[in-house]
C-alpha cells in the first residue's frame, strides 16, 4: 500500500511540474543588412541649348562703282552690325522694315563682309569692287549712289529697270520706268537725259529718240522688286 502512495505522489509531482513550464514559442530571426544599397545614376542626355530665331534676313548686297551697299529685312527690333573688312558702315539709309548699310569710297579689290548680331547668328559674303573705267567696265560715281538710294528705298518712284548698253560706239544707260505709259529715259555715260526711246502711251517713246535694246546685249544694274 505504501508503494502505491509512493507512486501516485510521484506521478502528481511530475506532472504539477510538467503544467507550470512554459512552452517555449519559435523565435523568427530577421536579418538588416548592414550596408545600404547603392543608389543607380541614370545619365541625363544633354539637350543643346537652342539659337535664338534670327530676326532679319540678308535682301541683296549691291556693288556700284566704289560703293557697296548691304540690305537688311528685319522682322523685329534687332541690335546687328556690319562690317566691311572688319570696318563698319559710313552710313546707314533706314527705310523700315528695310536697312541699308553703306559702304562708300571702297578699294578695289576683293573684300569680306560679316554680318552679325548679338544673339550670334552670322553671315559672311565676299564681294569684288572693280576698278572705274570709262569705257564701261564700271558704273560712274552718279549711278552708284543713285542705286545705293534705290536700295535703300530713299526714292519715291523708283524705275523697274537700269540697264547698260554699248550702242554706236558709247556708253547709254536704258531706264524703264515702274507703268507702261511713262516714257522711258535713255541717259549717257555722265546721266545726261539723251531723249525717251519707248514707253509712254504709243509705247514709241517721244519718237525722235532713234535706240532699241532688242539685238543689243545689255548688263543689268538695277532691277525693281
Amino acid at each position: 500500500m505504501k508503494k502505491v502512495l509512493f507512486a501516485l505522489s510521484g506521478l502528481a509531482l511530475a506532472l504539477a511540474m510538467a503544467c507550470s513550464s512554459p512552452t517555449a514559442e519559435p523565435t523568427t530571426q530577421t536579418t538588416i543588412p548592414t550596408t545600404a544599397p547603392t543608389a543607380t545614376t541614370v545619365p541625363q542626355a544633354e539637350t543643346p541649348t537652342p539659337r535664338p530665331p534670327q530676326e532679319w534676313r540678308l535682301e541683296g548686297i549691291v556693288v556700284a562703282g566704289s560703293t557697296v551697299t548691304v540690305s537688311l529685312f528685319f522682322h523685329s527690333t534687332a541690335s546687328v552690325g556690319v562690317t566691311l573688312d572688319g570696318a563698319p558702315q559710313t552710313r546707314r539709309d533706314n527705310k523700315p522694315p528695310v536697312t541699308g548699310f553703306v559702304f562708300e569710297d571702297v578699294d578695289p579689290g576683293e573684300h569680306a563682309i560679316e554680318i552679325k548680331d548679338v544673339m550670334g547668328n552670322v553671315e559672311r559674303a565676299t564681294v569684288v569692287v572693280e576698278a572705274f573705267d570709262p569705257d564701261g567696265g564700271n558704273v560712274p560715281d552718279w549711278l552708284a549712289k543713285w542705286v545705293a538710294d534705290l536700295e535703300a528705298g530713299k526714292v519715291e518712284f523708283p524705275p523697274q529697270s537700269i540697264t547698260k548698253y554699248q550702242y554706236q560706239g558709247q556708253t547709254v544707260y536704258h531706264v524703264v520706268k515702274q507703268c507702261c505709259d511713262q516714257f522711258s529715259d535713255l541717259l549717257d555715260a555722265e546721266g545726261n537725259l539723251i531723249g525717251h526711246p519707248d514707253g509712254g502711251i504709243t509705247g514709241r517713246g517721244d519718237g525722235e529718240t532713234q535706240f532699241s535694246p532688242s539685238n543689243l546685249k545689255g548688263e543689268e544694274i538695277w532691277q525693281g522688286r
